[in-house]
């Protein structure tokens, strides 16, 4: 009977045990689990690591000069045994990675389809950004449990799969939710729960990955005409990161005055003032500048934009009375990739600080949203395709419906300036922007009724008036312009296959750039460091061999630590040689 009762104590000990052991693992300060709703704030947070790239991508495409990354990325190289321009992999592969999966899996399996269709859109908008960065990459085996080597898929079936998540996520937001989410407009920081706009940013960005492919087949122009018009309506639908700035760096802007990541280390490039400033210069045969380009693309020396006001930073005042806002009136400077600049994005000699700048200014501010994609830029998505489809009277609505909806996005950003003043009465910075919302209006009016805009003849519209307007509107957010660059080779002369060949393009020292008077050359004026004409002499990294970058290596911390054998096995030129980054991307390769 003892035994008995020794026996029933140990199982009742064991047994209650057993159960206390499982109640400590779950840990309510650390689940293993938590609901779909609560990982969306995260993963949309993780975009901060567009900013992290275009330190790489800026320089390289020519929206910033100035020292940091320029001096490196602004010659088409790259940092080598460290994880400059590989942020998108972390964020995508890490930072959203299996949060991502979980969002999808576990929305679809509690029948909570609207979050499984957001996490659809955030994945395929992400790998879209990827796939464009990096070319080659794991995607079979991304998130495969166990493996100690992760096999490379080619871009053309990452671009699939991107297409088939979000024709997914638009599937998934058709369906009838079983729950509702009373936090959902908190957790959601682009667009507060609207699921109608959710579904259009899916289609938005089936048009964005459809016209990176168009040089594939001209039938993706056609799918991505038939995406822009079932996506944003208008520039009300953009689709922008909310920032709550609460004083802290890891909620603010990357751009922003309190992050301090282009305090004084970035500012605006020289090609962009020029183009913006109607100062494009003309090089005659031996690369001296003559006089200006006669064909201005974006606007002249007697037209205003007033995008330059926001967009550029100047030394200037501002005026008391804002009606003496004109031409002339501010005066922008920009300097080269690598060298030292004049006057930064805060309009200051210094690094700016909150005496000085408050928050910022314009999207350098702490507050400032950050757009993942606009109206305006999908119209000029649409009117590139007409433009190809020889459609010339269609694109030229579209082209016009683009600088009109870039306009509301630039707008949308200013906050009236506030001016800071010495002890000598004399302004010395403005907190803010210089212009308001108001005067700004006069001006875009004006501008909009130009030549340059609904008043250009139809006869003189061309590919270059959408593709350059469009590389303004992407200004300086977007990775997806350097997608634009490389599907038109940095308007170099071509070879026989339509990409850039040594000898042809380029040799070891210089690159050679088609005629400004060239009816196929896109970007006006754009030169490439190597270039014969003044102020573009310097050359590429010697481990270029004379070629533009095409692609960033992968994160090195990741894939040269650890994932070096599936690198190596990438063609035509190995993921480890030192040129890698020149390989040409699939995409920017014509035909099939």
């Amino acid at each position: 009977m003892r035994k008995i009762l020794i026996s029933l104590t140990l199982l009742l000990v064991i047994g209650t045990s057993c159960t206390k052991w499982l109640d400590v693992n779950k840990n309510v300060d650390a689940p293993d689990w938590v609901a779909p709703i609560l990982r969306l704030a995260p993963t949309i947070a993780a975009y901060e690591g567009i900013g992290f790239d275009l330190r790489a991508i800026a320089p390289m495409v020519q929206y910033f000069g100035g020292a940091g990354y320029s001096g490196v990325f602004g010659v088409h190289s790259y940092y080598s045994g460290s994880d400059a321009g590989g942020e998108a992999w972390r964020m995508v592969y890490w930072l959203q990675g299996m949060n991502i999966e979980h969002i999808i899996n576990d929305g679809r399996q509690r029948e909570e389809f609207t979050l499984a269709g957001m996490g659809l859109t955030i994945k395929a908008y992400s790998w879209h950004i990827l796939a464009s960065l990096h070319g080659d990459l794991p995607v079979k085996d991304a998130f495969v449990p166990g493996l100690l080597a992760h096999n490379y898929d080619d871009q053309a079936y990452a671009f699939q799969q991107v297409r088939s998540w979000a024709r997914q996520a638009i599937a998934e937001f058709d369906k009838q939710d079983k729950n509702v989410y009373p936090t959902l407009a908190t957790n959601d920081l682009i667009y507060a729960g609207n699921v109608s706009k959710w579904k259009k940013l899916a289609y938005a960005v089936l048009a964005r990955n459809y016209i990176a492919m168009s040089k594939k087949d001209a039938k993706y122009l056609d799918s991505a005409i038939a995406c822009v018009d079932l996506s944003f309506a208008s520039a009300a639908d953009d689709a922008t990161i909310r920032f709550d700035a609460t004083g802290v760096s890891n909620n603010s802007n990357f751009f922003g005055r309190l992050r301090g990541n282009i305090a004084h280390t970035y500012t605006q490039s020289d090609y962009m003032v020029q183009i913006m400033t109607g100062t494009v210069p003309n090089y005659n045969t031996e690369g001296a500048i003559e006089g200006l380009l006669e064909k201005q693309i974006i606007t002249d020396t007697a037209t205003l934009d007033p995008r330059t006001i926001l967009m550029f930073g100047s030394r200037d005042t501002m005026p008391a009375n804002q009606n003496d806002i004109k031409k002339g009136t501010f005066n922008f400077v920009g300097v080269r990739q690598g060298y030292s600049i004049h006057t930064n994005f805060f309009g200051l000699t210094s690094a700016p600080t909150e005496a000085t700048s408050g928050t910022g200014r314009w999207f350098f501010r702490d507050d400032a949203r950050w757009p993942l994609t606009t109206y305006a830029e999908l119209q000029f998505i649409k009117a590139e395709a007409l433009f190809l489809k020889n459609q010339k009277a269609a694109a030229f609505e579209a082209f016009k419906n683009g600088v009109s909806g870039h306009m509301e996005w630039v707008k949308s950003l200013i906050v009236p300036g506030t001016v800071v003043k010495n002890a000598a009465n004399k302004q010395t910075s403005v907190i803010g922007d210089k212009i308001t919302v108001a005067r700004f209006n006069q001006l875009a009016a004006e501008y909009m009724n130009s030549k340059f805009v609904n008043n250009l003849p139809l006869a003189d519209f061309s590919l270059s008036h959408i593709m350059m307007q469009k590389y303004v509107a992407l200004y300086p957010w977007s990775l997806d312009v350097w997608n634009d660059l490389r599907r038109y080779h940095y308007d170099l002369v071509l070879g026989a296959g339509g990409v850039p060949v040594t000898g042809t393009s380029y040799t070891p020292d210089i690159v050679y750039h088609k005629l400004n008077t060239d009816p196929n050359r896109v970007y006006k004026g754009f030169y490439l460091q190597p270039a014969d004409v003044i102020n573009r002499r310097q050359k590429f990294a010697q481990w270029n061999y004379g070629s533009p970058c095409y692609r960033l290596r992968p994160r090195y911390n990741s894939e040269y630590m650890w994932n070096l054998g599936s690198l190596k096995k990438l063609q035509p030129i190995p993921g480890d040689a030192d040129n890698y980054h020149t390989s040409i991307v699939w995409f920017a390769i014509p035909g099939n």
